[in-house]
C-alpha cells in the first residue's frame, strides 16, 4: 500500500469512528425510543455506505492516475 492509499484507508477509518460516535450519541439521546433508534440505525448505515463508496472510488481513481 502506497502513502496515498494509506491516507485514504486512514480517512476511512476516521469516518467510521465518527459514524460510530454519532450512532452512540443518537442512541443515548433516543432514551429507548424505538423510532429514534431506527433513525440512528439508518444514519449509520447510510454513512457507512458512503464512507465505503468514497474509499473505493478514491482508491480506483488513484489506481487510474498511477496507470494500474
Amino acid at each position: 500500500m502506497n502513502s496515498d492509499q494509506t491516507l485514504i484507508q486512514s480517512a476511512y477509518e476516521d469516518a467510521i469512528k465518527r459514524l460510530y460516535a454519532a450512532l452512540f450519541d443518537e442512541y443515548a439521546q433516543a432514551g429507548g425510543d424505538a423510532t429514534q433508534e431506527q433513525q440512528a440505525d439508518q444514519h449509520f448505515t447510510i454513512g457507512v455506505g458512503l464512507a465505503r463508496s468514497s474509499r473505493d472510488r478514491a482508491t480506483a481513481l488513484l489506481a487510474s492516475l498511477n496507470g494500474k
